[in-house]
């Protein structure tokens, strides 16, 4: 018994010493912990990637869904907006988040698919719609927070004081030293300069209004495509139709318009990978 109690004694002494680590190293390296990416404001999907791809092939059938030119024209127009400060703005945009909640909630326009026989073998875009609508909502409500600067907290704040207070040089040797990965390194120090430069941009709440307005429509057909009766050919090509054209005005969106690649540069940049499922 008097063996048994010594060697417990041992065990707790080698346990409180931290296993032969330095206190003040433990406290570095644990504070720079990253984190999933679970606080962002956008998930990323694996998607179209090249021009060629946006033809809109689905790939369970080999068919090409036309896109109706006038609807995307008509979808694509540009309005107006008045808004004049960060509350108007965020309002706007939370309330379109509303719309796509409530469509989401129901299955999204991915289930509108798949509960139609001959439609179902298109899901792919129904499938993509939700996704992307994801995307596009959830740009608009973070460019109306960031529209005067970039709001860092947790990570994004240590890491750019941190940057500022060593500098870039004195940045990428401290993190060598700790044995971090060069091509990770490359990548903070990529995120730390955008964000400070982003202190400067000024971003007028008048254009996001614009942004905002012309994704109405698109959110006001994305709920109507979800709630759609198919019941005959006739109605099934207009909504397989207005589907892949609803999918190609937000797709263009995202290279066209300036408040959206704002906002989907800073998701690129933010070096974290994405958490899988839904947000």
């Amino acid at each position: 018994m008097h063996y048994v109690r010594i060697m417990f004694i041992m065990l707790v002494m080698v346990a409180g010493c931290g296993n032969g680590v330095e206190g003040d190293d433990v406290v570095e390296k644990s504070s720079f912990q990253m984190p999933m990416k679970e606080n962002t404001w956008v998930r990323k999907e694996t998607l179209r990637k090249t021009k060629g791809d946006l033809s809109f092939k689905v790939n369970k059938t080999g068919a090409e869904v036309p896109i109706d030119s006038a609807l995307a024209a008509e979808l694509s127009k540009l309005a107006k907006l008045p808004l004049n400060t960060q509350q108007e703005c965020s309002e706007q945009a939370n309330a379109l988040d509303k719309t796509r909640t409530e469509v989401q909630e129901r299955g999204g326009v991915w289930h509108a698919y798949e509960k139609v026989a001959k439609a179902k073998p298109y899901s792919d875009y129904g499938m993509q719609l939700d996704s992307q609508t994801n995307r596009l909502v959830l740009s608009l409500k973070h460019i109306c927070t960031n529209a005067q600067e970039i709001r860092l907290s947790g990570w994004g704040a240590e890491t750019v004081r941190r940057y500022e207070s060593m500098g870039k040089e004195g940045y990428i040797n401290y993190f060598i030293t700790l044995g971090e990965v060069q091509g990770d390194i490359d990548r903070w120090v990529e995120f730390a300069e955008f964000a400070i430069k982003s202190r400067d941009r000024k971003v007028p709440y008048s254009e996001i209004g614009e942004s905002i307005a012309k994704s109405r429509r698109l959110l006001d057909l994305y709920d109507k495509l979800s709630q759609r009766n198919v019941s005959d050919d006739t109605t099934l090509q207009t909504f397989l139709t207005e589907g892949a054209t609803l999918l190609s005005v937000i797709n263009e969106s995202f290279t066209s318009d300036p408040r959206l690649m704002l906002a989907l540069q800073y998701e690129e940049l933010f070096p974290f990978e994405d958490i899988k499922g839904e947000m």
